[in-house]
């Protein structure tokens, strides 16, 4: 025999095992949940209506203060020339904050 066809032979009984085991499994949990009372008075709604989910989300944006001040605090900005500049400018503009 190929040796092709005999592994996909070989998976092809292995998807019909898994299928048959799953079917199984469904069946038997499904027969051992407890009936709701009024199920039939208020039925879920289709899957198009329930909510997905999916990642979280509001978690893109986390402050950090020694970050922040590290970065753009008076200290970072009078240590480079850019830094010294960026003050002047600022005090030119008539900031009332000139850094953090």
């Amino acid at each position: 025999m190929n040796p092709i066809l005999s592994s996909f032979s070989r998976l092809h009984g292995f998807a019909g095992l898994s299928r048959s085991f799953s079917s199984w499994l469904v069946s038997g949990s499904a027969a051992r949940l407890p009936q709701a009372e009024g199920c039939e008075v208020c039925p879920l709604p289709p899957w198009q209506h329930q909510q997905v989910r999916t990642r979280k989300r509001g978690t893109e944006y986390q402050p950090k203060n020694i970050k922040r001040k590290r970065t753009h605090g008076w200290i970072k900005r009078l240590s480079t020339q850019g830094g010294i500049e960026v003050i002047l400018r600022r005090m030119l503009k008539g900031r009332k904050s000139l850094c953090h």
